[in-house]
C-alpha cells in the first residue's frame, strides 16, 4: 500500500510548484475570483490523480482502502484550510486564505506524507 500512497505522491508533487495566478489582480474580489480558479483547477489535477492510482490497484480491498483513505484526506484539508484561514473570518481576504490553504494542501504538502 505504501508504494500507491507514494505514486499518488509523486502524481501530485508537480503541483507544489503551482504559482498563484492572483497576484497581479486589482481588488480583493478579483483575487478571490482567481484563487477559486486555481483552487478548481489543481483540485481537477488531484482528482485526474487519484483515478490513475485507483485504475493501477489490483483489487477492490486496496480500491476501498484508497478510498477511506482519500475521504479522510479530504476531511482533514477542509478543516485545514478553515482553520489556517480563521484569522480572517468575515474578512474579504478569508476566502482568498481559504482557498490559498486548499490549494497548498491539495499540492501535496499534506498528502504527500500520509
Amino acid at each position: 500500500m505504501k508504494q500507491y500512497v507514494l505514486g499518488l505522491a509523486l502524481l501530485i508533487v508537480p503541483l507544489v510548484a503551482l504559482p498563484t495566478s492572483h497576484a497581479n489582480a486589482q481588488s480583493q474580489a478579483e483575487m478571490n475570483r482567481q484563487a477559486a480558479k486555481d483552487f478548481e483547477k489543481v483540485d481537477a489535477e488531484l482528482n485526474s490523480a487519484y483515478a490513475a492510482l485507483m485504475a493501477k490497484l489490483p483489487d477492490a480491498e486496496s480500491k476501498q482502502k484508497l478510498k477511506e483513505s482519500q475521504r479522510a484526506w479530504l476531511a482533514f484539508r477542509n478543516a485545514e484550510a478553515a482553520f489556517q484561514a480563521d484569522g480572517e473570518r468575515g474578512g474579504s481576504m478569508a476566502p482568498l486564505n481559504l482557498l490559498d490553504n486548499g490549494i497548498r494542501a491539495n499540492s501535496g504538502s499534506h498528502r504527500g506524507a500520509a
